[in-house]
């Protein structure tokens, strides 16, 4: 017989990721239980009610030697179980006297023995009720069909009355082979359905790749009862002389057979663990890969990232992830922001807040990133975790509105973890926050932003997964692929492109850019110092500032956004040119476009979308505008305002123009405090150059 020992349903819902098929496989072997206990209940009340005393002492006398024959089984592992548990199987020669008792004493007493034999062998290799009950049921069963299908040839194909020993040999031959394939459809096909719903396979395919070894070892039982049988008919100690031997040889035989299947399991297992080796070599090649290109987008740090994993690591472990989860963070804690590949250059890098717009399509990064991610066959699930890690716990997230547990718990965990240690890293734009800071924040997002359990289990934890990270501080941290861009070599700095190179700037003795204005230039400039300076009130130093400026640097718009002393607001005091009607008196929020950036982290930008700067509303009104260039306006250390340019002729301001802005910017700056302005423009034209405005800025935390 076959049967399986070792592995509890329970333990597959732990292990196995569908659930319904678990549900399915546990009320499988409920049913079979049930239907097994019930019918070998049935022929103890028929031997009890209708057997004789005489059978009564043979049953006693039979199942000492049917459990002796299931002493010695002969187990292989289940080549299916293997993959999600720790089944085996096990045949043992016990059939062929069941299928004796059945052919001399009829039906019930062959399901009794199988019942009994089928508990007491599971019960010696696990120690489980509800697996022993299985097992026997199954027993059961099999030995009812086989011992009808052995008592129906008999009586209908021979027309020998059943029961005694009064058969003729061809006929007892016949019936006996006909029960042990009986024996071996049922036997087989309990058991495929079983690993068939524990595996999500279909019952055929399972028995042909998993089982069908297995019908080999029951052909010679049926020849074996055979002979037993003709033997009986001789006398017991006949049955001694020829049973034994050929038992003994039909075990050895089955040994033989199971080494030989054993060492095929071996190389097989050992072949699969060289391609699983292969794969995960595969899958961290493709995830350094990913983090290169990832690191040319949106820089990251080695150490923010084992950071990441440390914490969402310890959370999820604390929360009852299994492995594959931990390792599809570990993973997200890297790859979670792939997507931004997709997002265009000037909504990444934009200082201040995002219009509309954009931020939609920041968005789709979530999406893109899961697409990516989706084409590789990772062994653990990262795409969620990637696709949801900004959604919110009040389902007001991007991109699926998930609210609550429709959330992946990967997700949930990375969201909260990522940005804890996010905050606490000094940005271009802003400065890290404190331990307690960080703290607070995510505190105040619980129940809104984040997973309440998840915010207390790791606010809670904190202090131990800091001593885990603290740990590493000796170890170096792993680069996740994650390296300096290669630089060009000298001689590939010496290739020119195809239609030629743009005029070179001068570049001065130290190496900057030349920005020594030409003579004209310069006269303007002194004529701008003198006009500013000679108006009486700041508004009509502006207005006379401004009016000289564009034959300085051309622009269609130009404002003045003056922080006012008194409230500390930044506000448009004055606008000229096309659409000056509407930044006229307009308050520009701290941070809030480039205009904000400028004032907020004193510093120049230029050559980025005048769109960026402004709000929606106003936006569209400068849609075929091209660049822009803002420069703050600082005297004696002290924050005046900003000055911005808006240009929808010029592609964008040249090195040259942002100097002479810079120079004019210093000369408005003297204006508005007093002082001797003309002199002061004079000596800077001879001055050493000022760097040249940023270009490019990482963005808000929010994007």
């Amino acid at each position: 017989m076959l049967r399986t020992t070792g592995s509890h349903p329970d333990f597959f819902h732990k292990t196995m990721s569908q659930k319904k098929e678990n549900k399915k496989s546990l009320v499988y072997q409920r049913v079979v239980t049930v239907a097994g206990i019930s019918l070998w209940l049935a022929m103890v009340a028929e031997i009890a009610l209708s057997r004789t005393g005489v059978e009564h002492l043979m049953l006693v006398a039979v199942l000492p030697l049917v459990l002796l024959a299931s002493v010695f089984p002969i187990t292989f592992p289940s080549p299916s179980g293997a993959k999600c548990t720790s089944d085996k199987i096990s045949f043992t020669l016990s059939d062929a006297l069941v299928f004796l008792v059945a052919c001399r004493y009829g039906v019930a007493p062959a399901i009794f023995l199988a019942g009994i034999e089928g508990f007491l062998g599971s019960r010696r290799a696990v120690k489980r009720l509800s697996s022993n009950l299985f097992s026997s049921s199954m027993m059961s069963l099999a030995a009812a069909a086989a011992a009808l299908g052995l008592r129906a040839v008999l009586g209908f194909g021979f027309g020998e009355e059943t029961g005694g020993f009064a058969h003729t040999f061809l006929a007892v031959a016949v019936a006996m082979l006909a029960a042990s394939l009986i024996h071996l459809v049922v036997n087989v096909g309990l058991l495929s359905t079983l690993f068939a719903l524990r595996l999500e396979t279909s019952v055929r395919s399972t028995w042909r790749k998993n089982l069908l070894w297995a019908v080999p070892m029951f052909i010679p039982t049926g020849t074996a009862a055979s002979l037993m049988f003709a033997a009986l008919q001789q006398g017991f100690l006949v049955v001694a002389v020829i049973g034994a031997p050929v038992l003994l040889a039909i075990y050895f035989v089955h040994r033989q057979y199971r080494d030989s299947v054993q060492e095929r399991i071996l190389l097989i297992e050992k072949a699969n663990r060289e391609r699983i080796g292969a794969l995960e070599t595969a899958h961290r090649q493709t995830i350094e890969a990913l983090a290169v290109a990832i690191n040319a987008k949106d820089e990251v740090t080695h150490e923010h990232v084992l950071r990441v994993q440390i914490y969402s690591a310890g959370v999820a472990r604390l929360l009852g992830c299994d492995e594959l989860e931990i390792e599809a963070l570990r993973a997200g804690a890297l790859l979670h922001d792939i997507g931004k590949i997709a997002v265009p250059d000037y909504i990444l890098n934009k200082p201040g807040k995002l219009t509309a717009a954009e931020f939609d399509r920041m968005k789709l990064h979530t999406v893109a990133g899961a697409q990516i991610l989706s084409r590789v066959e990772f062994p653990y699930p990262v795409a969620p975790v990637v696709r949801s890690h900004h959604e919110r716990w009040d389902g007001r997230g991007y991109p699926d509105g998930l609210k609550a547990e429709e959330i992946p718990l990967t997700a949930r965990i990375l969201s909260v973890v990522d940005c804890f240690d996010a905050v606490r890293e000094d940005r271009q734009y802003r400065k890290g926050m404190t331990r307690d800071e960080a703290i607070n924040f995510i505190m105040q997002g619980s129940g809104s932003m984040y997973d309440p359990r998840v915010v207390g289990t790791f606010i809670t934890h904190l202090p131990e997964f800091e001593a885990e990270i603290q740990a590493h501080r000796d170890v170096p941290a792993p680069n996740y692929g994650i390296e300096p861009m290669e630089q060009l070599s000298e001689e590939a700095l010496k290739v020119a492109p195809a239609a030629g190179l743009a005029e070179e700037k001068a570049v001065s003795a130290n190496g900057d850019h030349a920005a020594a204005p030409r003579a004209e230039s310069r006269e303007a400039l002194e004529a701008l110092a003198r006009a500013a300076g000679a108006a009486g009130t700041e508004e009509a130093k502006v207005a006379a500032f401004v009016e000289r400026l564009g034959a300085l640097v051309p622009f269609e718009t130009c404002a003045f956004v003056r922080v006012l002393p008194i409230t500390g607001e930044n506000r448009v005091t004055y606008a000229a040119g096309r659409n000056a009607s509407l930044l006229a008196g307009r308050i520009v929020p701290p941070g809030e476009g480039v205009t904000g950036w400028v004032l907020a982290n004193r510093k120049p930008f230029c050559n980025a979308d005048p769109r960026l700067d402004l709000p929606a509303h106003l936006a569209e009104r400068f849609a075929d505008y091209r660049t822009l260039a803002v420069f703050p306006v600082i005297a004696d250390k002290e924050m005046c305002g900003a000055l911005a340019l808006y240009s929808a002729s010029l592609g964008e301001y040249t090195d040259e123009q942002q100097q002479t802005l810079h120079e004019a910017a210093d000369v408005l700056a003297r204006a508005l405090v007093g002082g001797a302005v003309e002199t002061a423009v004079t000596n800077d034209l001879h001055a050493a150059p000022v760097p040249l405005a940023e270009t490019t800025i990482e963005s808000e935390l929010t994007h």
